[in-house]
């Protein structure tokens, strides 16, 4: 009993334990501090720093694919003979004709000359079965065709259970679309380990003039079974978006150039780019980086909406530009007369909001520029009568 008791006396309670910085589940738009390492710069020679990298990079399991999952090509299959009277006129009727095709045994080349030759559906279409998008091992079989009855469509067939079944389909109005779908890329953008399709659709106008793609990202969702959107509602743009590591993370953004200029309907449009970054769940704009301002209204408009958003002192150096600015172009013929005496009559305002001296300048400025009211623009009177 005094041993046991003599031992009970040395055992100390176990401190407790404290609780370290809890991260918040990672959301976009929500900021998470902690401490890093500092990260190693990459070696020179591109060789991988942790050889435990390489070896787990080189470990990594690839997929074994079950030939046994897919019908046996079948020669005798046809797939005119899928439809009853003639070409289908639904994209539903499509989508199972060529399913049940690829289920007998069918093959790509056959789809393809029966949608250009017998369907007249193929245009500017492809069908391809070289991916794998799953990555199971077996290339899908993606089609993309247009018709005027059922507008441009894409669809993804997977084999499973010896069959062939649609997994994802994308359809645009009849009405609107354009040329067929065509694939921007096919690799993983987002480090995933899963290939992510991105493909873009042509949309028109009614009279087809004007013309603008609507892009698309779709990605295998094993969990699921199906394939998943990953870029929200789409991005319709001028130009489709391209995969570019802006920021040197290894995970591509989506870029789309903002290259119109604008004509007489659109009025000065700014040109720049548009960034859509991964956010772990899927593709959302991440910021908007415009060029600097080619004509004179454009820096008449950023100082505006600096003056409106309180920073007047950068609204002042923007009217000042543009007055002054000898490489800012006039949009309409009168902005040379009329924009510098808006421009004035703002400055006018904002020395006035900072109270400023600076402010009997300006004034000094427009009554030497426009003595006379009557044939001046109209924001000289309004400068002078609220000096007045």
């Amino acid at each position: 009993i005094v041993l046991a008791s003599a031992c009970a006396s040395q055992q100390s309670t176990p401190p407790p334990v404290t609780a370290g910085v809890i991260f918040p589940t990672m959301t976009a738009g929500r900021l998470i501090q902690g401490p890093l390492p500092p990260a190693a710069p990459p070696p020179a020679d591109g060789q991988l720093s942790n050889p435990a990298t390489a070896i787990a990079l080189a470990n990594v399991p690839t997929a074994t694919p079950n030939f046994a999952a897919c019908p046996a090509p079948n020669a005798s299959a046809s797939l005119e003979g899928a439809v009853q009277g003639g070409a289908p006129r639904t994209p539903a009727a499509v989508s199972d004709a060529i399913g049940r095709y690829l289920s007998d045994g069918g093959n790509v080349g056959e789809i393809e000359r029966v949608l250009r030759d017998s369907w007249a559906m193929l245009g500017e279409g492809f069908v391809r079965g070289d991916l794998d998008l799953t990555g199971e091992g077996i290339p899908e079989v993606v089609v993309s065709f247009n018709a005027p009855e059922i507008g441009g469509t894409l669809l993804i067939y997977v084999c499973a259970d010896g069959r062939y079944t649609e997994r994802y389909q994308s359809t645009m109005s009849a009405e609107t679309s354009g040329t067929p779908p065509q694939i921007l890329s096919a690799a993983d953008l987002n480090c995933n380990q899963r290939p992510d399709l991105l493909f873009a659709s042509q949309i028109c106008d009614e009279d087809g003039d004007n013309c603008q793609q609507f892009t698309q990202l779709t990605s295998w969702d094993a969990g699921r079974g199906r394939f998943i959107t990953l870029l929200g509602g789409g991005v319709t743009s001028d130009e489709s978006p391209t995969p570019l590591d802006v920021d040197g993370d290894r995970i591509s953004e989506l870029v789309v150039r903002l290259t119109n200029d604008g004509d007489s309907t659109t009025g000065p449009l700014r040109t720049g780019q548009i960034v859509s970054d991964w956010d772990g769940a899927s593709y959302v704009r991440s910021y908007t980086q415009y060029d600097p301002p080619r004509f004179r209204i454009q820096m008449v408009h950023d100082a505006d909406q600096a003056f409106q958003q309180g920073r007047t002192r950068d609204a002042i150096a923007l009217y000042d530009l543009a007055i002054n600015s000898p490489t800012l172009e006039n949009w309409l013929n009168d902005d040379v007369i009329v924009l510098p005496a808006y421009a004035r009559y703002r400055m006018l305002l904002a020395y006035a909001d900072m109270e400023a001296p600076e402010l009997v300048d300006v004034h000094a400025q427009i009554l030497q520029l426009y003595p006379d009211l009557a044939t001046a623009p109209v924001y000289a009177e309004l400068a002078i009568r609220f000096w007045d």
